[in-house]
């Protein structure tokens, strides 16, 4: 039998006392410490020793100098069925849900409480309150700080977002299929440029992100969102993040590796996030940054986000099967260069909050600056429901920005169907680097037919370029796409087509790839007269 002598117990001692002189004093450079990822991770667990061992702090220097002594390269407890028993069993629990290898329960929990009787003054005891513990009776478990190593987050659980967490260069995290994970005030998920998340869920069991208030009173911007940043060209020398610190370098993302990749994340939902850091600065959805060709975005809703659905800066991550509905400003922003690749694509605005469905820039400062911004898109549906609050357009395209745009249909927009702004942009269409082809355009603007706005001396932004003359022949204009339903309120989404919609037929430039499904020879994200959506079954559309 094991007792507070062993080896074992001294360093699991040693390390409660660590955690509790952090959370009593702090130490810069060190956020808060769970206790249980400073047992299962040998490598973060080594780092935070290698810290305290040069802290400034006599009492947290000295338990790093004892603690790098007595250290082992093994997690100290046993693995998740032993953490789930514990969530049973009192005295497994007492010990703040762990059990240590080797030792009955009892005994350590015996050597818990003369613990804190004998050096923390009923600290322990107080302890049985904290996160950590409570984590073990309610099936939740507290995140904080950086992550480290291998990271699994399974769906026995729910994973609630304490401030920024941080995937470190070097660790991975994976998140099982049906696993929740709830953001509190100011809190987001941030995959730094060398880290990787693998975020697979399925579609009876997708990923949900959401906001860590109750169900009823969940809102925009209860969160920050997810930050997937990588090593693929941008147009920005050091490119920094929105939304953080300009100081803290991981917020950085670019670099020379088109092929990079930020990890995976499939048939997940991220709901009410976006919060605004400080004015005017606010996070999206989803945030990607320098995300090369291998990472994997598909099966994804952006639900409710207080700024942008989805913002892409840069790189050339694809996109396939896509969902961004009720964001509050921008449903798709890109800038910084982004090339990737889009196909199936639906954005719904609605009446009460967002601007653009589409707003893209190459770069703010310099129009010119390379990469292009030039991204592909087949089979996109852009619908709104003609606000009467919000002027809304389906694509703003300004600022040097390229791209290609086929076999779309726009609907229901309050403004423009299309505002190309800055005679650069224009330029992108002498270039080669904008075209369009296939686009359906109906129910724009006042009366449903002002699809393009004047734009005669003051107004003129783009040296006199006609969008009414160009898309004259460049889209279909005024056709009904027969929508089976008709979208009319934030809870409507029917997106499909009927079988003799006109969208069934006349797509141009059938795509032509692997990436791209060639079968998709009709325009919009739905083939008309389809009885299913592929949105069926993983999405949701909770008003608060």
């Amino acid at each position: 039998m094991n007792d507070v002598s062993s080896p074992r117990a001294k360093l699991v001692e040693m390390l409660w006392q660590l955690k509790l002189s952090y959370d009593k004093q702090g130490d810069k450079g060190v956020r808060y410490i769970h206790f249980n990822t400073l047992l299962n991770d040998p490598a973060y667990r080594k780092e935070l020793i290698e810290q305290a061992a040069v802290s400034s702090n006599t009492e947290i220097r000295e338990l790093g100098l004892g603690l790098r002594r007595i250290n082992i390269n093994t997690a100290l407890t046993q693995g998740r069925h032993d953490r789930r028993a514990a969530a049973m069993n009192p005295d497994i629990a007492e010990t703040i849900g762990f059990k240590q290898l080797g030792a009955p329960a009892k005994p350590l929990r015996k050597w818990l409480l003369i613990a804190g009787v004998l050096l923390l003054g009923g600290v322990v005891g107080a302890a049985l309150f904290s996160d950590d513990l409570k984590s073990v009776y309610s099936g939740s478990k507290v995140v904080s700080g950086s992550l480290h190593g291998e990271q699994l987050w399974t769906n026995d659980k729910t994973w609630v977002l304490e401030g920024i967490v941080y995937v470190e260069a070097g660790a991975r995290l994976v998140i099982e299929a049906g696993t929740l994970v709830q953001g509190r005030a100011g809190s987001a998920l941030l995959v730094t440029r060398d880290g990787s998340i693998q975020a697979r869920g399925t579609a009876a069991q997708p990923i949900v992100f959401t906001s860590a208030v109750p169900a009823g009173k969940r809102r925009a911007g209860d969160w920050g969102g997810l930050v997937m940043l990588g090593n693929a060209p941008v147009n920005t020398a050091d490119a920094q993040i929105e939304g953080l610190d300009a100081g803290d370098t991981r917020g950085m993302f670019g670099g020379v590796d088109a092929s990079d990749n930020c990890g995976v994340l499939e048939y997940a939902r991220i709901e009410f996030a976006g919060y605004e850091v400080y004015a005017n600065n606010e996070l999206n959805g989803l945030t990607l940054g320098g995300c090369g060709s291998k990472t994997i975005v598909r099966n994804v809703q952006v639900h409710r986000a207080l700024d942008d659905g989805i913002e892409i800066f840069g790189g050339n991550v694809d996109f396939r099967h896509i969902l961004i509905t009720g964001a509050a400003d921008d449903s798709l922003d890109w800038d910084m260069g982004w090339t990737g690749r889009v196909q199936f694509l639906q954005v719904q605005q609605y009446p009460s909050v967002g601007d653009n469905a589409f707003e893209a820039d190459n770069d703010e400062i310099n129009h010119e600056a390379g990469p292009v911004s030039q991204p592909t898109f087949y089979n996109v549906t852009l619908q709104s429901m003609q606000s009467s609050e919000r002027h809304q357009r389906a694509m703003t395209l300004r600022r040097g920005t390229g791209g290609h745009f086929y076999n779309m249909v726009i609907d229901g927009f309050s403004g423009e169907a299309i505002d190309i702004k800055d005679r650069s942009t224009v330029a992108r269409i002498e270039q080669g680097l904008l075209s369009f082809g296939g686009l359906f355009i109906a129910d724009i603007g006042q009366g449903g037919r002002s699809y393009f706005a004047a734009e005669a001396g003051d107004q003129d932004d783009d040296g006199g370029f006609d969008e009414a003359a160009y898309f004259a022949k460049a889209a279909e204009l005024g056709n009904s796409p027969q929508f089976v339903q008709r979208l009319r309120t934030e809870t409507d989404h029917d997106y499909r087509l009927a079988a003799s919609s006109p969208a069934r037929n006349h797509a141009q430039a059938i795509p032509q790839g692997e990436f791209w499904d060639e079968a998709a020879n009709y325009r919009g994200a739905f083939r008309p007269g389809a009885n299913v959506m592929w949105t069926d079954g993983w999405t949701d559309y909770p008003i608060n």
